[in-house]
């Protein structure tokens, strides 16, 4: 007896639809006399047996098959837990058939995992003879916990035609998985990033690609995220082009919008952050009371940024009939400050509040090249519902980290800026990362061709970012600007 039990249920249906063409024929007849020519073509499956199976899988029905359709209906308990099965087909007909073509999508839960073996597109199957393949249902072992969907599909098409001597090339066939992160990782190569030094751009550092890191994420948990000149993680959605960010703890996906907003009318395009600065309050995303004596009335979460409104705007104009596909995995304005005076920075009253000269936790992480995935303060967490963070939010919509910049590559140790990282669209935008309060205003930190300060108030472009949630499903797609990620909306 397992002390622990996830149990999913998988409703496997397997279609295969034999599409049926006849050549014709290629050899002149002389017929003398009365003569009659028959053929009859009839390719079907006939057996299904049970090879295998894990302790921890039950089998809910007997699988059955009826004409070209077999069924499975199976509970698979844990990680590593699997069944497998051989499919029995027999060309009963009177004409040789040739696999044409193997259509197999998958889905559903990304935690149930299909394998077809034993086939091929070429293999021949002559008349009056019978072949056999076969399908594994396994629970992924490196899944860690329960995911979002307990059900998966799988739906595989077979096109066998008349073999007439006709030239197909032989190849195995493809589970061709619906879900997006299956898509990301299997058209990626994940590449460690302990190596990177995160002081150096993506171009003076040659880095490019999809990188994975555990190390300053949340609860430890793997981020999956684009470095560099990557032209693959472009995603179609809500009637907009996105570019990925990274695959969040969570298994969302963040993605932040191609080019600068502008609203249906042409008209917002850039915003101030907050067009009022005179105060520490202002470097927040939300903020709270200006002029207050406490760190914690200045920060609380009351009155939205001017740029909060912008977004809040897209988000009702475009998004809201979308809004089931978002997960609220939440947006990081991270507005922690040291512990003390002058540690980060010379000069820094490290208090927060009214116009004490102030630097926030962003300004370090950038000068000592150190970002991070994980949100120093849950206050500054700004989520929906989500009780990770603040639940401050209207709508699941904000913007991009000046830590994420430096991980996609924009960060700058003084010399060029990076022309070539997938972020830099040629207009420099905000991100959600205060900077400090000073000078009479307050700045949060903005991205171009490398990541930067306004050193004073000014109007910058507005690229909204957004999560989907880890199961959505794309309709088709490689991820590139040609063929781009869609995501399937119905």
């Amino acid at each position: 007896m397992r002390e622990k039990k996830i149990i999913i249920g998988v409703m496997c249906s397997l279609i295969c639809i034999m599409a049926i063409a006849f050549a014709a024929f290629s050899t002149t007849l002389n017929i003398n006399g009365t003569s009659s020519i028959e053929s009859n073509w009839k390719v079907v499956f006939t057996n299904i047996q049970e090879l295998s199976k894990t302790n921890g899988v039950t089998i809910n029905n007997t699988p059955t098959a009826s004409g070209t359709t077999a069924t499975f209906d199976v509970s698979l308990e844990s990680p590593g837990d699997a069944i497998e099965y051989q499919i029995t087909i027999e060309n009963q007909g009177t004409l040789d058939a040739i696999i044409e073509d193997i259509n197999a999508s998958e889905t559903g839960s990304d935690a149930i995992k299909f394998e077809i073996s034993n086939i091929r597109i070429g293999d021949i199957l002559l008349k009056q003879e019978s072949t056999t393949f076969k399908i594994k249902i396994s629970y992924d072992e490196s899944i860690t916990s329960q995911p979002e969907k307990t059900n998966n599909k799988l739906t595989v098409d077979i096109s066998y035609v008349q073999n007439v001597g006709q030239e197909i090339t032989p190849s195995d066939p493809e589970i061709f998985s619906t879900n997006l992160v299956s898509n990301i990782l299997k058209n990626n190569t994940p590449q460690s990033d302990s190596n990177i030094d995160f002081s150096k751009t993506s171009e003076e550092d040659g880095t490019k690609g999809l990188y994975y890191t555990n190390k300053n994420t949340e609860d430890g948990k793997t981020v999956y995220y684009y470095r560099g000149a990557v032209e693959n993680n472009y995603v179609y959605f809500a009637g907009f082009y996105w570019r990925i960010i990274r695959i969040n703890e969570d298994a969302s996906i963040r993605v932040i919008l191609q080019g600068q907003y502008f609203n249906s009318t042409g008209v917002i395009g850039e915003s101030y952050f907050n067009e009022e600065y005179d105060d520490n309050a202002y470097v927040g995303y939300m903020y709270g009371t200006p002029e207050s004596d406490t760190y914690e009335e200045t920060h609380a979460n009351i009155y939205d940024s001017d740029i909060k409104k912008a977004l809040d705007e897209m988000y009702q104009v475009y998004a809201l009939p979308y809004a089931s596909y978002l997960a609220d995995s939440g947006f990081c304005g991270d507005r922690s400050i040291a512990p003390e005076p002058n540690l980060w920075v010379d000069g820094d009253s490290a208090l927060g509040y009214g116009k004490n000269l102030t630097w926030y936790g962003g300004v370090q992480r950038y000068i000592a090249a150190s970002p991070q995935f994980s949100c120093p303060q849950s206050n500054d967490l700004y989520t929906v519902n989500n009780s990770k963070g603040n639940k401050a939010l209207d709508y699941p919509i904000g913007l991009i980290t000046a830590d994420e910049v430096i991980y996609a590559g924009g960060s700058d140790d003084g010399k060029d800026g990076n022309d070539s990282y997938y972020l830099n669209t040629g207009v420099g935008y905000w991100t959600m990362t205060p900077y400090f309060y000073g000078l009479s205003f307050s700045t949060d930190f903005a991205a171009g061709d490398t990541l930067g300060v306004p050193l004073s108030p000014v109007s910058f472009g507005i690229r909204p970012v957004i999560n989907l949630k880890s199961d959505v499903e794309i309709t088709q797609g490689n991820g590139t600007s040609s063929n781009p990620y869609v995501i399937k909306t119905n």
